[in-house]
């Protein structure tokens, strides 16, 4: 069984491997920074999907062991979001096209000029390190006991893999074998939880056992976060037309519901069969220990989909905002020069995600509070697709939100209810601005590009 399990995870990495060395033939410069902004309907959809990351798996089963059916409440949120996001993809899109566009920050930077853009820079770079951190971490705890092999060894492994087929193929490469990964997540999670005996669930108890407060912050949190993600954003800008971006946007949304229900469930198991345990372990107790050996290995392969598709996302995302965001600035490079200076930067910030990851371990706490740095972001994004901002306003509400965010850290009140406050702030910030600088002339339309 151990070799049927260990041939599968084979089988799977040879697969991406084989994508990222096949996209990189005959790839243009264009492509791999941005797939050429031609990725089609089903490539788009799949890629959006695959953000899901393996810290998700963990800390949604953590919130379910907790919590109970409850912490579902925070992927409605996320769909409604998307739904909402769907609806403005049309003109985020039209605007990329305009001025060729492929991060969250260029479009801050485009609207209100560049001190924006260095600060949704930053809080870009700050956060997706992280959460590319956090996969690592995540494949390493999952992994490591399932093969008993060391955990290090299986977070650099998995983070070579990855370099590889982005090296080969850059954003292209990650499209396309987000389509793989995106079907072996849904297809085979979905299908393991049929195995998993639930026990005694009371769903309707459950979904409403939560408190009024956490209900609203996970509603919260899924909503705007959903406007803030910067991924999200780029699967946008490389959409073949506003048409493939709005409809992979609502299709996605269906897709975010089971995937979250099932996650949910696997920490309501847990908890019905294991008391007292961590509950970052609830993942793997509520997976890996229900289920009958034989399917073990569909298993680790649907966690490695998961988290691989997420690991490449990241880093390019990181990536790519270097290249343009602090050392294009200083010149004007060539597209064959970006895509160099992309590559470089994916192998050291890979290298260094992967070192922080053996070091550093604890997956909730840190995901609570990279959410709550990049709802800082939101609300002038939402505010900007219906009115118009103020450059000072921008960033007076962005660093509102982020010293709101360190007051938290610094008072050590960094909760799951307290980590939509950046929210609120940014937004009282924003309007403050919109007051006090309401004589401002407006900033040029290509200010900041």
């Amino acid at each position: 069984m151990f070799l049927l399990n260990l041939g599968l995870v084979l089988l799977y990495c040879l697969a991406v491997l084989y994508i990222g060395w096949r996209t990189g033939r005959r790839e243009t410069p264009q492509d791999f920074i941005i797939a050429s902004k031609n990725v089609g309907f089903f490539r788009t959809t799949a890629s959006v999907f695959a953000v899901l990351g393996g810290e998700m798996l963990i800390a949604q089963a953590a919130l379910a062991y907790s919590m109970g059916l409850g912490a579902f409440w925070f992927w409605a949120g996320l769909a409604f979001g998307m739904i909402l996001l769907g609806l403005a993809a049309p003109k985020i899109k039209t605007v990329g096209d305009m001025y060729g566009l492929i991060n969250l920050s260029e479009y801050f930077g485009l609207r209100w000029g560049k001190l924006s853009r260095y600060l949704v820079a930053l809080i870009i770079f700050v956060t997706f390190f992280a959460l590319l951190s956090l996969q690592f971490i995540a494949v390493g705890t999952i992994i490591s006991p399932l093969f008993n092999v060391s955990y290090s060894l299986v977070v650099i492994v998995s983070g070579l893999v990855v370099l590889v087929y982005l090296l080969l193929g850059g954003y292209k490469a990650v499209v396309a074998t987000d389509l793989l990964q995106a079907i072996l997540m849904f297809i085979l999670f979905v299908g393991l939880i049929f195995f998993i005996d639930f026990g005694d669930i009371n769903f309707t108890e459950s979904l409403l056992s939560i408190s009024p407060t956490i209900f609203i912050s996970f509603l919260a949190l899924g909503i705007f976060l959903a406007f803030s993600s910067a991924d999200i954003w780029q699967r946008i800008y490389s959409a073949r037309t506003n048409q493939v971006a709005r409809s992979s946007l609502f299709t996605v949304t269906a897709l975010f519901l089971v995937f979250g229900f099932c996650m949910t469930l696997v920490g309501v198991v847990a908890r019905n069969n294991f008391a007292n345990l961590n509950p970052n372990d609830a993942f793997y107790y509520g997976l890996f220990q229900m289920l009958p050996p034989w399917l073990l290995g569909a298993a680790v392969v649907m966690v490695l989909a998961t988290i691989m598709s997420t690991i490449d996302t990241e880093v390019y995302l990181v990536a790519s905002s270097v290249a343009r965001d602090f050392i294009a600035q200083k010149r004007k490079f060539t597209d064959e020069e970006l895509t160099k200076i992309i590559s470089y930067s994916m192998i050291i910030l890979s290298g260094a995600a992967m070192i922080f990851a053996i070091f550093v371990r604890d997956i909730i706490s840190i995901l609570f509070g990279l959410s709550s740095l990049l709802l800082s972001v939101s609300p002038v994004v939402i505010a900007s697709l219906f009115w118009k901002l103020k450059p000072k306003a921008v960033a007076l509400s962005l660093l509102g939100g982020i010293a709101a965010f360190l007051v938290l850290i610094i008072l050590n009140q960094l909760t799951p209810e307290n980590s939509v406050i950046t929210l609120p702030a940014a937004l009282v910030f924003l309007l403050l601005g919109q007051v006090v600088f309401r004589f401002q002339g407006e900033v040029g339309v290509k200010s900041g590009i």
